[in-house]
């Protein structure tokens, strides 16, 4: 089913949407009718953009598409899924923590994602003034994200990456296509 020429997710689900309100925009109701064409509109069965299923919405998500595309001249750009702003980044883990797990992770590779967070909740109780130490599964995503190893898997170790370069940062992605571009 997938193909080079299909289009990225977030535009067809923007298609699915504005077929959806399209015929509200077109031709909108009659005072007092707006309720009555969102009900039907929840009450019957659309085709999922990305598995091809049956899926139905809500009166109130249809209505606050409807509102969103109403006023804009360009409503598939408002009905499309929005990008995080805060992709990449890690609000949970302080820079405190985030060093602490850079000098943890040096010193011991090898210990899994548990391990690193059992020893940084230590660390930072110990620090002045303590701090708070991000859950288990921020911890895994943030180490994941800089490049440490798999879990409990030191052969695989490899060195994180710099708090300056992102993950998903411009920057880190060039050094990324010139690291393997580059002939030795």
């Amino acid at each position: 089913m997938r193909c080079e020429d299909d289009p990225l997710k977030r535009d067809r689900w923007a298609r699915l949407r504005f077929a959806i309100i399209g015929p509200l925009l077109a031709g909108p109701p009659a005072p007092g009718d707006l309720q009555a064409a969102l009900a039907e509109l929840a009450a019957r069965t659309w085709r999922h953009p990305l598995t091809g299923l049956e899926v139905r919405f809500g009166a109130s998500t249809i209505e606050r598409w409807y509102y969103a595309a109403r006023g804009v001249t360009d409503p598939m750009a408002v009905l499309r899924n929005q990008i995080r702003s805060d992709i990449g980044s890690f609000p949970s883990v302080c820079a405190q923590a985030a060093e602490a797990l850079r000098a943890q992770y040096a010193e011991h590779p090898g210990w899994t994602a548990q391990l690193h967070h059992d020893n940084l909740r230590v660390v930072l109780a110990a620090a002045s003034p303590p701090v708070d130490c991000p859950s288990y599964p921020s911890v895994r995503r943030y180490l994941k994200a800089q490049g440490a190893s798999p879990a409990g898997d030191p052969r695989a170790a490899a060195p994180m990456r710099s708090s300056a370069a992102a993950p998903h940062s411009l920057s880190a992605r060039s050094e990324a296509t010139r690291s393997n571009t580059s002939c030795s």
